[in-house]
């Protein structure tokens, strides 16, 4: 699908003071969409706040050495801080659930909205929607958007951007990876991006609280239907007990289709707050997004998720009956 930038381009002509956000629990698209975006306003000569509802995640640091690019609402960003934002970017995501504690600010935003994202699912967000639910990552869109603009390649913006198209394609291994997201990739290494030591940073870094998550994870998987389902669980008491925090459970959900003869994989984690962060992933063409939106979330075909209320068991049971009847009634064939 070709988008059409023109109407992003002249919000950007007519428009000096930018906000750019994300979805909650961050993650390498939206981190590296954000630098890719906020670079390419910057050459234009704008002024530019990224500010999440979530921290950014410690394996991410690489893409603000400073700690001065990604600002957290909240801690200590107000609302009253961003009063005299023109326009709100919104990366990543289509969905107000996703924006955490910012969904009530940009719900009040009197500027200009813009979406672009390339998930399924969609509310509306009175924004201008810039989307296609075929691209590998908002990062591939971020890129055409610069070219389109007329921006450049930096090795900055280089770097945010194979960030987010090398993790939403699971470095280049996902179906999603096609001939013109190498051509795409070779333009940013060509504009400086390592791609070595961009894996190193997010890869060959973990914690200890990481590993000790990982193999507490990994002991605790189960499966079903004869080996077709896989799942983990993850609760407070497992991050306190191992040293780890949240972000450490990022890639923990690829393990559950890992497995030999696994279709579908799931992990469940507790939230803080109250809840059950549930991720979904398929090996057999059957759609995530789909069962997501049975749980009040979204995402793409083979990769989704949904924030539940209720108890680890309660919203575990509710899950895997979503899996269940969608393999019963489904025409793919299992895996052997």
């Amino acid at each position: 699908m070709i988008i059409n930038w023109t109407p992003l381009a002249d919000i950007v002509e007519t428009h000096d003071r930018f906000l750019i956000t994300t979805h909650v629990r961050p993650d390498g698209d939206a981190l590296g969409s954000e630098v890719g975006m906020a670079g390419l306003l910057r050459q234009k000569g704008k002024d530019v706040r990224v500010v999440n509802a979530s921290p950014t995640p410690p394996r991410y640091d690489f893409l603000d050495p400073d700690r001065t690019f990604f600002e957290h609402y909240g801690h200590p960003i107000q609302a009253s801080d961003l009063d005299d934002r023109e326009v709100a970017i919104i990366l990543d995501l289509s969905a107000w659930g996703q924006l955490g504690e910012m969904a009530e600010f940009i719900r009040g935003f009197r500027g200009v909205r813009v979406v672009i994202d390339h998930h399924v699912s969609q509310d509306d967000m009175g924004a201008t929607f810039f989307k296609d639910s075929t691209a590998e990552a908002t990062g591939t869109l971020v890129q055409s958007a610069v070219a389109a603009l007329g921006g450049s390649l930096t090795k900055d913006v280089a770097t945010g951007l194979l960030t987010a198209i090398a993790m939403d394609t699971g470095w280049f291994r996902h179906p999603s990876t096609r001939p013109s997201t190498m051509r795409g990739v070779a333009d940013l290494m060509e504009a400086g991006a390592d791609v070595a030591g961009i894996y190193r940073k997010l890869f060959e870094q973990n914690t200890q609280g990481r590993l000790r998550l990982m193999g507490r994870t990994l002991s605790g998987l189960k499966t079903d239907l004869g080996g077709r389902v896989a799942w983990a669980n993850i609760s407070q008491d497992d991050l306190r007990e191992t040293g780890a925090i949240p972000p450490d459970s990022e890639d923990l959900i690829d393990f559950t289709v890992s497995l030999r003869g696994v279709e579908v994989g799931l992990l469940l984690i507790e939230q803080a707050r109250g809840g059950v962060k549930v991720s979904f992933r398929s090996r057999n063409g059957l759609d995530c997004s789909r069962l997501a939106s049975t749980l009040g979330g979204g995402g793409h075909k083979a990769a989704a998720g949904a924030t539940v209320g209720g108890t680890m068991a309660e919203v575990e049971a509710r899950a895997l009956a979503a899996v269940r009847q969608a393999l019963d009634s489904a025409t793919v064939p299992s895996q052997t």
